[in-house]
């Protein structure tokens, strides 16, 4: 069961790894989470909302600094 877990938090990481490096990087120059609201994902790596429908990406925070 823990490496049915592990293999899927490493895919996920792998997958997303542009974003995670990019919010590390952010964050160690002091940049915060915040709400934004229902927002489009404008040229920054996210991990946005998909809406089925309309294939619309769309995200709620957003680091600002």
């Amino acid at each position: 069961m823990f490496a049915v877990l592990a293999l899927f938090g490493g895919l996920f990481y792998y997958e997303n790894s542009e974003f995670f490096k990019t919010s590390w990087e952010q964050r160690s120059q002091g940049y915060d989470w915040e709400y934004v609201g229902k927002n489009d994902t404008i040229g920054v790596p996210a991990l946005p909302l998909i809406v089925e429908k309309t294939n619309e990406e769309i995200i709620y925070f957003k680091l600002k600094k």
